[in-house]
């Protein structure tokens, strides 16, 4: 339960200094104005949360690009979406077979991130477009994000 503390002047019950302290749910304002607040907390939610991934994603890209260009491997997906990697042949099995694990979470890791940072997007253009609706001098949000979101994708390049 969320408490909101409310400072009322000039109002003494049970208490020394002249203020009510109010520990209660906030009465619901009329349907039309709450409903706009509440899809623009919403959009907020969505922001934060991205505001989150996106640097684990960059973050991911980044490491599976420097171990692709650090070890001198190859990475090919077939038609399928299916991944392999192309090691050098003087690269030991041991260090290949570890190589190739790494790759394979990292890219796990990427499309997990990915998918769920697609799936914010979606949500937020949603909101954003009812926001739209409801006011039409509503400034979007959403659109920075799904740039850098494109420009993550263009970077991993698997």
């Amino acid at each position: 339960m969320t408490y909101y503390v409310f400072f009322i002047p000039f109002i003494l019950i049970n208490f020394k200094p002249n203020y009510l302290f109010y520990k209660g749910e906030i009465p619901k304002s009329h349907m039309y104005l709450s409903q706009p607040l509440q899809s623009s907390l919403e959009i907020q939610e969505i922001i934060g949360e991205l505001n989150s991934l996106l640097p684990q994603l960059t973050n991911f890209i980044n490491q599976f690009n420097s171990t692709v260009s650090d070890t001198g491997i190859n990475v090919i997906t077939d038609s399928v979406g299916n991944m392999s990697i192309d090691v050098p042949d003087n690269m030991p099995d041991d260090v290949a077979n570890k190589l190739s694990t790494r790759i394979g979470v990292i890219d796990r890791l990427i499309t997990t991130r990915g998918q769920e940072i697609n799936d914010l997007l979606h949500k937020g253009l949603q909101i954003e477009n009812k926001l739209k609706m409801e006011d039409n001098k509503y400034i979007p949000r959403i659109t920075e994000k799904i740039k850098e979101f494109e420009r993550l994708n263009a970077s991993y390049k698997h």
